[in-house]
């Protein structure tokens, strides 16, 4: 990302000049071999696709790759897909080269027109659509209407045009059940910089009793003792006081918590100035997203988080891209879902930010295009696979 690019994201009243300046490049790729935009009108603005075939015969397509990004305020797919088809058009990737004969590419780089165009308080500065919605919560009605526990899955509201759009998009190749559809969907989450601080926090009590109440915070813990070589003999290592509880505790001593403790401390110090991240996978796509997750972290591990499990279960139950693979019968139907730092969780703290902070642009942008460049070898290791 270029500095005034950042500086446009931070300007609200600047987004549409944003926002058409992306809509008009991926326009232009269209005159590229290989290469189809195009775009669809809905309520809330423009929704972008890009296609890359080699092949105009639907009944020859065998693979179906699609990247979905900026669901709901985030841009490391965004950016990271605008960056993968800025090198195609330069031709530093040789389209010709990576892209398998009966392939196709499908780019929906974003998903939220409205939310990206109107940053506010209110709607967490993007996250959501006009109505208020979640986006990442209708998946599952939209694919898998006989899905039966829908949860928190928006069942209240219409289906958005956006999913639709989606849908049709696919109904070329969803009734082919032979031809493998694998979904790449790009998010941020604030959890990876507010994580690590609560558990820095909160451990410094040296209570046996602390309570993780989410599964970031042992996924972490469990990390540093695996890279640490840190043995326990209690198991589980993990467990409920009570049935109903919606916590844990940890199967340590305090003399055990307290050098966890102080290995925790070392590890964040040495990983400061990397990204935090971690794939997602439901169990359909266990093997898949494990593949992408491991050669996507040997590419860039040095400028990644040291962990030993860049792929994780999914852990909530509810309508997102993830869960869809489980959700539906089709058999070749393979989703996951790649997590980085939010970058603009409170965009107007961000905008406050700029003014005091003389090394603000500095870092915030070593910050995204360490997000970007994520993405960017995400796109490559699930087009080069399977």
């Amino acid at each position: 990302m270029e500095l005034e690019t950042l500086k446009l994201l931070l300007n609200k009243n600047e987004r549409k000049t944003l926002y058409l300046e992306i809509i008009n490049k991926l326009e232009k790729l269209d005159k590229l071999e290989y290469i189809s935009y195009k775009k669809f009108e809905t309520s809330e603005g423009i929704i972008p696709i890009i296609f890359i075939t080699k092949t105009l015969d639907k009944d020859e397509i065998k693979p179906v790759k699609m990247f979905i990004g900026a669901q709901h305020n985030e841009y490391n797919g965004l950016f990271g897909i605008l960056e993968f088809l800025k090198m195609v058009q330069e031709q530093k990737i040789n389209i010709e080269e990576i892209l398998k004969k009966d392939q196709i590419l499908i780019f929906l780089p974003l998903m939220n027109p409205y939310g990206f165009l109107n940053p506010s308080k209110d709607n967490k500065s993007g996250y959501y659509l006009k109505n208020g919605t979640n986006l990442n919560r209708f998946w599952r009605r939209t694919f898998a209407p006989e899905y039966q526990n829908f949860n928190d899955d928006h069942i209240e509201y219409p289906i958005p045009e956006h999913a639709k759009i989606v849908k049709r998009v696919l109904n070329n190749y969803w009734e082919k059940e032979d031809i493998p559809i694998y979904v790449l969907d790009f998010h941020e989450t604030s959890l990876l910089e507010r994580i690590p601080n609560e558990l820095n926090r909160e451990l410094k009590k040296k209570s046996i009793t602390y309570k993780f109440d989410h599964w970031l915070k042992e996924n972490i813990i469990l990390n540093v003792m695996e890279l640490y070589d840190i043995k326990y003999y209690k198991k589980p290592l993990f467990f409920k006081c009570n049935p109903s509880a919606n916590h844990n505790h940890i199967n340590l001593s305090i003399k055990q918590i307290d050098y966890v403790f102080e290995k925790l401390l070392e590890y964040l110090r040495a990983n400061r100035e990397k990204l935090p991240f971690y794939f997602c996978y439901c169990e359909k796509s266990k093997e898949y997203c494990e593949s992408v997750a491991y050669e996507v972290y040997n590419t860039l591990k040095d400028n990644l988080w040291e962990t030993c499990c860049p792929a994780v279960d999914h852990f909530h139950d509810h309508g997102c891209f993830v869960k869809l693979g489980d959700a539906t019968p089709r058999k070749n139907l393979f989703s996951m879902e790649l997590e980085s730092q939010k970058q603009f969780f409170n965009l107007f703290e961000e905008i406050e930010k700029s003014k005091t902070d003389p090394n603000y642009y500095e870092n915030k942008l070593k910050c995204i295009n360490l997000g970007i460049e994520l993405a960017k070898e995400a796109i490559f290791a699930l087009i080069k696979k399977f």
